[in-house]
């Protein structure tokens, strides 16, 4: 069942900032930005629909400053890498403690 709008977005948000937290992603420790999409339920990854709602949710991410994107050289080439930005630790515990209520 994918959810839809708004709904979807915040749930989505919530799953990579929560993912990234169990893993202690924050500032200059990162990790490839297929690690995070691997932890996204199937039904987003394998739609087309799905894919946008994931990138869209990473782009609101971005904006809002909580994650850290970039391109990083490893051995094959190079990969989007990501990060939770330390200066906003308050902003996204404050997201997902409201979220929960």
């Amino acid at each position: 069942m994918i959810l839809l709008g708004m709904a979807e977005a915040e749930s989505l948000k919530r799953l990579i900032l929560q993912k990234l937290i169990r893993s202690n992603i924050w500032g200059g420790k990162h990790t490839s930005l297929d690690f995070i999409i691997k932890g996204v339920p199937e039904h987003y990854r394998n739609t087309h629909k799905g894919k946008k709602a994931v990138e869209g949710a990473l782009k609101e991410l971005m904006n809002e400053e909580w994650v850290i994107i970039t391109v990083k050289k490893t051995g094959k080439g190079s990969d989007s890498h990501v990060s939770l930005n330390p200066r906003k630790v308050s902003e996204i515990r404050q997201f997902l403690e409201g979220m929960q209520s």
